[in-house]
């Protein structure tokens, strides 16, 4: 009898109900919200690393939030069993971040934005979770600051002259910029995270892009820092062997740092796991 109440009283997993159980909104929730706005999607994992220190209570507090319409809900489609669930804003959630004033007056989100493409999650999900990790590294250091973290978007998408003039204008696209403070000083990164879909022209393009944006100077004008290193997170030890062939057949040198997406954990994201393609030696981003 006991069973068959609890089971009529489950909520259920991919829908609302009517009577959603009561909540109040806590300082710990809109620091969720504010994440899963600034990520644009994140995993039940990475929120759970990120906010709680157990499954179950993640789970419950997202079941709420969801329910309550501050976050929106995603399933990727897999062949067998349930997959994780994939977190977006939701109409309450946009209301929150702007109260806050993420954004200002007004933030960037509409709810079809939540609509997207398979490979187009799994690569915003892939830029995340190195979000993610260099968070979760950075917390455990007294000596190292995340001073900003700026996700991609047309806001600060650039244009360069075409160093071969067989174009009009090369574009820079990166996934994401952010700032390190250490006791040396700050550095600045552009993130690349490549799932492996561009043949080795266009990735030419791409490098040559940004040695324009900094030779032209374009990039100390528009964020008004001098230097920056490219990173790029690639998916097997063969593809980041051609990356680096490429870059260096480019004529990029020490700006541009390359490692594996195995390597971005908590754990070694801020250590010696970076390849110039220069070097065979690995260094840390931090040096």
């Amino acid at each position: 009898m006991g069973n068959n109440t609890t089971a009529k009283n489950r909520i259920p997993r991919h829908k609302r109900v009517k009577c959603a159980p009561r909540m109040k909104l806590t300082e710990r929730d809109k620091k969720i919200i504010v994440a899963v706005y600034e990520n644009r999607f994140l995993r039940r994992d990475q929120i759970e690393r990120l906010f709680f220190s157990n499954t179950s209570a993640c789970n419950h507090r997202l079941m709420k939030l969801y329910q309550h319409k501050y976050l929106d809900r995603l399933y990727k489609p897999v062949d067998f069993g349930s997959s994780q669930a994939v977190y977006a804003l939701d109409k309450r959630g946009a209301d929150v971040v702007q109260q806050l004033g993420i954004e200002g007056n007004k933030i960037r989100w509409s709810r079809r934005q939540n609509k997207v493409e398979f490979l187009f999650l799994e690569h915003t999900l892939a830029v995340s979770e190195f979000r993610v990790n260099l968070e979760l590294a950075i917390r455990k250091r007294g000596d190292v600051q995340l001073l900003f973290w700026k996700r991609g978007s047309k806001e600060f998408y650039d244009r360069v002259p075409d160093p071969e003039g067989k174009r009009k204008y090369l574009t820079v696209t990166p996934d994401a910029f952010f700032g390190i403070k250490t006791p040396e000083g700050k550095s600045y990164f552009f993130l690349e995270i490549d799932m492996g879909t561009e043949t080795n022209t266009r990735f030419k393009r791409k490098i040559q892009a940004y040695q324009q944006y900094w030779k032209t100077e374009r990039y100390a004008k528009s964020f008004g820092f001098k230097s920056f290193r490219l990173l790029t997170v690639t998916t097997g030890s063969r593809r980041l062997k051609n990356l680096l062939k490429t870059t260096y057949d480019t004529g990029g040198r020490n700006m541009f740092l390359f490692t594996l997406t195995e390597q971005i954990i908590e754990e070694t994201v801020l250590k010696t796991i970076w390849r110039r393609p220069t070097s065979g030696k690995f260094i840390s981003i931090l040096e």
